[in-house]
């Protein structure tokens, strides 16, 4: 067996940790296999050398305060010593705790010196440290933006909120965009369905000519409203944009004025530094543009029932899985539509269809996935009045989605001419686009514009069919298209009594009550 002394010096060599023994007048007794690896000193040297004398105490504040410390645990002043330190090297960045303990008196020694290296835990804790830098930086700057976004957001609703027109809107929050100070200028463009193009309605400042962008043009404008996201373009910008800016424009930010599926147009933001519109700056923008679309698009549905005047587009639909159209083409009739009633769940709509054969039409649109029920009302001449049953009502819904009307359909084997009418402030775009998204082949073929009488066509409509109950309004649309108020009659009450499934004094009932609802709007608010 070893003695009791070496087999101590041998456990102290197996340990990772750099330990030395000194006498009481700081001479090296003893060095570990890891003191020596790591002093360069495999012979063990460095015994028998003074600790004191090796250390060179001007070389930094560490040097001097080991010292004492060793110096006060040999002198009996304190019990232990600690202290941490940096040992770094041209290849690597380390730490080390020095730790020095008294041994028993009865030992040959006086103090054990020991350097435990702390490197992976000091890397720890300073990595600790930045992230909490890091993210104490990140709170500083998210108080920033939502203090930014809160205070530019108060102040450009307040405005907004006390005008009441769109075009008051636009030009508010451009006013309000180029005071603040990083910005030069701002401006809003509509899109003109026309000629697809994207033309200024708002300025921050008088400008003696307007801008327009083609909508496929490779321009961040242009681009926003195609993509209908936030455009940030730095550098290389079009010199249209300087002549409007009536400067050097260094950074646009082109935002779409977005609120639901409806684009407003685009908030175009200019500055004369290429990092104004950095990820704060868009996260304030793109609060502003949802805002401000939101308010515009409050203003344009509310205008619905009570526009002036109103915009025509005339569609034309060839999507061949459209009922109708299915109907038109595999008999080679024309249709054309009577309007709508709903039905619980679903919605009968009426069709004057050019045939003699009201059983063929009945057959064929029997088969159709999107007709639940059809039926044959009544014929005068070689017109005959059909009711359809559908759970969607195709085009009708969609147009109505963005609050718009359906006005004539006039179905020919192919295609389907509809006449959708909407307020003339109203988005036009969203309401085609809508159709097209539905019904991919659908092209416009015109857009017109006219007056409406101070009560709108649209607001007697919608008067008359809250007032009457459906079963009144499904009387009236099949008298009238039935031929029940002509003269001679084409079809009986009994006949359109039992095209609804009731007895005729019922029938006549329903229908008397919905003659003297529609009087009583004509007479006492037209």
């Amino acid at each position: 067996m070893k003695p009791p002394e070496t087999l101590a010096h041998s456990t102290l060599d197996t340990l990772p940790i750099n330990i030395a023994v000194l006498d009481d007048e700081g001479t090296i007794l003893f060095t570990n296999h890891a003191w020596r690896e790591f002093a360069g000193d495999e012979d063990g040297e460095m015994e028998g050398t003074n600790y004191f004398a090796t250390t060179d105490v001007d070389a930094d504040e560490y040097a001097g305060k080991a010292l004492d410390g060793i110096e006060s645990v040999i002198d009996g002043e304190q019990d232990l010593f600690t202290m941490e330190y940096p040992c770094h090297s041209p290849e690597e960045k380390q730490w080390f705790l020095m730790r020095v303990a008294p041994l028993p008196a009865d030992e040959a020694g006086s103090a054990v010196v020991a350097h435990i290296d702390i490197t992976q835990r000091k890397l720890a804790e300073l990595a600790a440290e930045r992230r909490s830098e890091e993210l104490k930086a990140e709170r500083q700057n998210l108080k920033h933006l939502v203090d930014r976004v809160d205070g530019l957001l108060k102040a450009v609703m307040g405005d907004v909120l006390t005008v009441d027109s769109r075009e008051a809107i636009q030009q508010t929050v451009c006013d309000r965009l180029a005071a603040v100070d990083s910005y030069q200028f701002a401006w809003v463009s509509e899109l003109d369905l026309r000629d697809e193009t994207l033309s200024s309605t708002a300025l921050s400042a008088d400008r003696p000519t307007s801008l327009s962008i083609p909508l496929d043009a490779d321009d961040p404008v242009a681009k926003a409203a195609r993509s209908e996201e936030m455009q940030v373009v730095t550098g290389d910008i079009d010199e249209q944009h300087n002549r409007l800016a009536d400067s050097e424009v260094a950074s646009v930010a082109a935002v779409p004025l977005v609120s639901g599926d409806s684009l407003y147009g685009v908030l175009t933001v200019y500055a004369d530094s290429d990092d104004v519109f950095d990820p704060r700056e868009q996260a304030v923008l793109g609060t502003i543009g949802r805002a401000t679309a939101a308010a515009i698009d409050a203003r344009e549905t509310s205008r619905l029932l009570t526009a002036d005047n109103v915009t025509e587009l005339e569609l034309q639909v060839t999507d061949p899985e459209v009922f109708y159209i299915d109907v038109a083409s595999e008999l080679g009739c024309s249709m054309e539509y009577g309007g709508s009633v709903p039905d619980g769940e679903e919605t009968v709509m009426f069709f004057l269809v050019q045939t003699d054969d009201p059983s063929a039409v009945c057959a064929v649109a029997a088969d159709h996935p999107q007709v639940s029920g059809v039926s044959h009302v009544s014929t005068a001449d070689s017109s005959a009045l059909f009711e359809f049953t559908v759970s969607d009502p195709p085009v009708v819904s969609v147009v109505a989605d963005r609050g718009a009307q359906t006005g004539d359909i006039l179905v020919e084997p192919g295609h389907a001419t509809v006449t959708v009418t909407l307020p003339a402030s109203m988005e036009t775009r969203t309401v085609v686009e809508q159709v097209r998204d539905r019904y991919p082949e659908t092209e416009l073929l015109s857009v017109r514009e006219r007056d409406e009488p101070p009560v709108s066509r649209q607001a007697f409509i919608a008067n008359v069919e809250d007032r009457l109950t459906n079963r009144q309004l499904t009387a009236l649309r099949k008298g009238f298209l039935g031929g029940f108020f002509d003269w001679p009659r084409d079809v009986s009450g009994e006949q359109l009594a039992e095209s609804m499934d009731i007895c005729p004094s019922t029938f006549h009932q329903h229908l008397r009550a919905g003659e003297r609802k529609l009087l009583e709007e004509v007479f006492e608010n037209w």
